[in-house]
């Protein structure tokens, strides 16, 4: 590797780890230190790759922590039991790990019954963001209501809605698990708002119920139907169906006891 190739290399490397030592410097340097050899270059080149890669995983485990999905046992697309779907919909769950939807401002409403894989897709959405090192944050929603409860308690809605609103991708699990009073429907509708008005941001939102029987989770109808726009316009809308897979690695064992004589 010759200085000017490696030179030409070094910027991008410099500015991604944040060093003030820019390429000019590192070229003064090499005067000073003697000509460096095209090994002793990519030496160099190696060890700012290796930082850089350090750098990437630390951010990775850290977004991944902060998004609150469980990292035990990661549900990820490569675990999703995409042999199980038609060619059609494979090709369409397989394009949502590109995260295209993010740039496109759209929503991804997952809705069908229990134990069709919507949860599982949801995070594997979310593990692709904290991969690509975009923020996620995955919710339930039983635990989103009660985050606004206590907000309207404390008096911090703006708080807990700026906070929520700043993820590239905020997944919102089991809908239809509990109902939303007038004032956390607002609140809710609020939240949707910020997040579709963004430049970039979606909304990933697994549910058991479909749409006409929101009206039942939620009292305020007038902030209802805003949300229900905000969050279908342009929305990805996936029909899960089949059978559930909850089980499926279960044990069983019968026990038949016999009588003593």
């Amino acid at each position: 590797m010759t200085m000017e190739e490696f030179l030409a290399d070094y910027e991008p490397k410099a500015k991604e780890l944040r060093l003030s030592f820019l390429a000019d410097d590192f070229k003064e340097w090499s005067v000073r230190c003697g000509d460096l050899t095209p090994e002793a270059l990519d030496s160099i080149g190696s060890y700012l790759d290796a930082m850089i890669e350090k750098k990437n995983e630390t951010a990775i485990r850290t977004l991944k922590k902060l998004s609150r999905i469980p990292q035990a046992n990661p549900l990820t697309f490569e675990n999703f039991e995409l042999e199980l779907l038609n060619p059609t919909a494979r090709k369409q769950v397989l394009a949502l790990r590109s995260l295209y939807f993010l740039n496109a401002k759209r929503n991804v409403i997952m809705i069908g019954p229990t134990g069709t894989g919507k949860t599982h897709l949801a995070m594997a959405i979310g593990n692709e963001c904290c991969s690509n090192k975009l923020k996620a944050y995955f919710i339930k929603m039983d635990e989103l209501k009660e985050k606004f409860h206590d907000s309207l308690i404390l008096e911090k809605t703006g708080r807990l809605l700026n906070g929520l609103s700043k993820y590239s991708c905020l997944i919102i699990d089991e809908v239809g698990y509990c109902h939303f009073n007038k004032e956390e429907t607002l609140l809710f509708f609020q939240l949707v708002d910020r997040i579709c008005m963004k430049d970039t941001g979606s909304i990933v939102l697994t549910s058991n119920k479909d749409l006409p029987e929101w009206q039942n989770l939620f009292e305020e109808d007038d902030a209802l139907e805003c949300t229900i726009d905000r969050l279908w316009d342009k929305a990805i809308c996936m029909q899960f169906s089949g059978r559930s897979h909850r089980g499926s690695d279960r044990e069983q064992i019968e026990l038949n006891f016999q009588k003593l004589r």
